[in-house]
């Protein structure tokens, strides 16, 4: 290792000279959740080099970084990098170190345990004992986490736990907020979801049982003023000054991984240049391996950029392709999101606090169609075919996607994984907000670049809603709002509902309003959740896979993929615990010579 990083009294910085022409053993691109997780483990061995290139600065004093009751302020920010879709609406992410850790709403939750388990499945037999399940990943959700249990105060406005469920030792702090909502609202959201669905209270959403409503918590650190626990502020900023090995350099971006020029399809060195587009192009060598952390966007379109994608369309952007792949960018999965909002009655008092919000529901198909939900399953399992055929330009074939949903309508229907989250929302879209997201979308999309040059956005198709069992959950899951609004106790709270209101008529029937009607505002009015995964993901070759179940590119010789893209399917959960967990197993992996 070079002097200069061996006498460092700091290892982030957006000095390029610091890293150019310099030998890495490992070279991680991307400076978010996951990329900065993997380089915290593999950094720990002093022997290590490691070097960390993150397009955005390091904003560790912004108060809209450390204060998550900011969370709302971020998206007029330049924290967030804004990706257009072909829906015409933008998919957004953390444009900061740390990535999404760093700007997300801190919801700490997890998915059904067969979600996990269904991965192994996915994989060849020979690989289906790596550990990619429930069981070998909840220890390393909580191998990250650093778990406080509520206190009376917390207790008394809701929060709870089942111990057992968290880890008590890992880096990123979690917690209930000390300000928790002292208000009856997210008691009565509770209690109404109840009685209209008869879904379960569970007093810990964490243990691998998703299908119920509870009150949540954040990744927040109670010691230092209830702050984010953002992965920088988990495994970076404590030991900066201890970790020579490691270097983070920032405010740059990675254009083309260099493969050696002897066709053993390895990656010698990453060009990158400063993420404004000004100034000269740099390179860095990697003596051990490439990780990309680049996200569910980024890292298939650095990936297409350096000739691994499919050849036809590689060649005709001038390309020179490398490894034949081409679902590199296929099989794009995001979450649709509509958010339905009310007024309380004049003079009426909400309470106190400050949040965040806490209280979410995750119904299962049964809970939320009710006498309708046998008709959508068998049309669900009759469809798959169909629908195969429909989306099979964003997979490898319509075959392997038939595979694939038919492990995914498993889970939804004999599974009963929760098929929409219900997230209670203070203060927008008016004084009560819920936010509804369908969870486990049947509609694929691709991600696609458009030229070689790497500051051209890649062309997102989203295809939202072109499964139309999507839309069909989207808007009973509105309905069910709406219902929500007028079902005791909760209807104590709301005067009058704000949004949609009178743009979707029937809001005073009993049925609520015509589908026709919900579906048209749901249309136009719904945003992408940015959840994005799947567009590397990690599922044998035959369908359509992109990396292995050590997460390592197929036919690459030392590059490895550790970020949302690599998940071959949606999870009814925010994603932060679970890539956590990801990223830790990955660095074992990697550490035992995997």
């Amino acid at each position: 290792m070079t002097s200069n990083l061996q006498n460092s009294p700091k290892v982030v910085t957006s000095d390029p000279s610091r890293v150019s022409e310099k030998t890495f053993d490992y070279v991680v691109v991307g400076g978010g959740l996951t990329g900065i997780t993997v380089a915290a483990r593999l950094a720990e061995n002093q022997s290590n080099t490691v070097l960390v290139i993150e397009a955005g600065r390091d904003d560790r004093s912004k108060s809209l970084v450390t204060d998550v009751h900011q969370y709302g302020g971020v998206f007029g920010s330049d924290l967030i990098r804004k990706y257009p879709t072909s829906d015409g609406k933008d998919i957004t992410a953390g444009w900061t170190l740390g990535g999404g850790s760093s700007i997300n709403g801190t919801t700490w939750t997890r998915g059904h345990a067969a979600q996990y388990d269904a991965w192994s499945a996915l994989l060849t037999p020979a690989e289906a004992n790596l550990g990619w399940n429930w069981s070998n990943l909840f220890g390393y959700m909580k191998k990250a986490e650093g778990w406080s249990p509520p206190n009376e105060q917390q207790r008394s406005r809701g929060a709870d736990q089942v111990e057992s469920y968290h880890g008590l030792s890992g880096p990123v702090q979690v917690t209930f907020p000390n300000e928790m909502y002292d208000g009856p609202h997210q008691k009565h959201f509770v209690q109404s979801i109840q009685n209209l669905t008869r879904i379960r209270k569970l007093p810990d959403v964490n243990g691998g049982d998703a299908n119920c409503v509870s009150f949540t918590p954040n990744n927040i650190n109670w010691r230092d003023q209830g702050h984010r626990s953002s992965a920088p502020e988990a495994y970076l900023f404590p030991v900066e000054t201890a970790r020579p090995n490691w270097t983070t350099l920032v405010e740059h971006q990675v254009g083309t991984l260099l493969w050696a020029t002897d066709g053993s399809k390895r990656v010698v060195a990453v060009q990158f240049k400063r993420a404004n587009n000004s100034g000269q192009e740099f390179r860095v060598k990697v003596r051990k391996e490439v990780i990309l952390a680049a996200g569910a966007i980024g890292t298939p379109a650095l990936l297409q950029r350096s000739g691994v994608g499919d050849p036809n369309h590689l060649h005709s952007l001038g390309i020179t392709p490398v490894i034949n792949l081409p679902t590199v960018g296929k099989n794009l999965q995001e979450q649709p999101m509509s958010m339905l909002g009310a007024n309380p009655p004049k003079n009426s008092n909400l309470g106190g606090g400050t949040g965040p919000n806490g209280a979410i529901a995750f119904p299962n198909l049964y809970e939320l169609l009710g006498s309708q939900a046998n008709a959508t399953a068998t049309t669900i399992q009759q469809s798959l075919d169909a629908w195969a055929n429909t989306m099979k330009d964003n997979a490898l074939s319509k075959d392997a996607l038939k595979t694939i949903y038919q492990t995914q309508a498993d889970l939804i229907v004999r599974g009963r994984a929760p098929v929409v989250e219900m997230f209670y929302n203070t203060g927008w879209p008016n004084a009560i907000g819920v936010y509804v997201w369908t969870l486990l979308p049947f509609s694929r999309g691709t991600v696609q670049i458009t030229s070689s040059r790497m500051f051209d956005m890649p062309r997102i198709t989203l295809n939202t809603f072109r499964v139309d069992t999507d839309l069909t959950i989207q808007t009973a899951s509105c309905k069910l709002i709406r219902k929500l609004f007028r079902t005791q106790p909760f209807s104590d709270l709301v005067g009058e509902e704000a949004t949609p209101g009178n743009k979707v008529a029937g809001q005073y029937e009993p049925n609520g309003g015509s589908d026709s009607d919900w579906r048209g505002w749901i249309s136009k009015e719904h945003v992408p959740v940015s959840h994005p995964v799947g567009t590397c993901a990690m599922m044998r070759r035959d369908l359509g896979g992109v990396v292995d179940g050590r997460l390592k590119l197929y036919d690459a010789q030392n590059v490895r993929i550790v970020d949302a893209s690599v998940l071959p399917l949606q999870i009814s959960a925010h994603l932060s615990s679970t890539l956590y967990g990801v990223a830790e197993k990955v660095a074992d992996m990697i550490k035992n010579g995997m």
